[in-house]
């Protein structure tokens, strides 16, 4: 997967967050190796990346892109937050104060995040293509 925007990817505790931190213009065929080392994941919430994040049990803090189509990726994010394994930042919290209270918190509370990345998983559905496989073939074959 290719995400063709900026991704922040942090790692370790607050005392850590300074020196252990990624922020990238875009991200490429990398990507399953930098999600796998991330404690927590800055991004927009577009249903790939949605579905990218909740199938690794990754805690996120969505940042919606406001012109999303049927305002859809803040959807996902209040959804994914209201499962307790992201935070959603909204168009008025879209801010440099916004996103350091939404991330101090994960980043200081190990528990906290061990707790939305259970959320997460537990959201996820890493084997939807072979489910939606199945059911066409079931529809196809009566």
């Amino acid at each position: 997967m290719y995400f063709p925007f900026p991704v922040v990817v942090l790692s370790g505790g607050p005392e850590l967050a300074r020196s252990r931190y990624l922020v990238t213009d875009s991200v490429g065929p990398e990507l399953p190796d930098v999600l796998a080392l991330a404690d927590v994941v800055i991004s927009r919430s577009g249903a790939g990346t949605i579905a990218e994040l909740t199938a690794l049990g990754k805690p996120s803090v969505l940042i919606p892109l406001a012109t999303s189509a049927g305002n859809e990726q803040e959807h996902n994010a209040l959804h994914v937050q209201q499962a307790g394994a992201a935070v959603a930042l909204v168009q008025k919290a879209v801010t440099p104060d916004g996103l350091r209270a939404a991330v101090g918190p994960i980043l200081a509370s190990p528990e906290q995040c061990k707790h939305m990345a259970q959320q997460a998983r537990s959201l996820g559905r890493p084997d939807a293509g072979d489910r939606l496989t199945e059911m066409l073939l079931d529809v196809a074959t009566g």
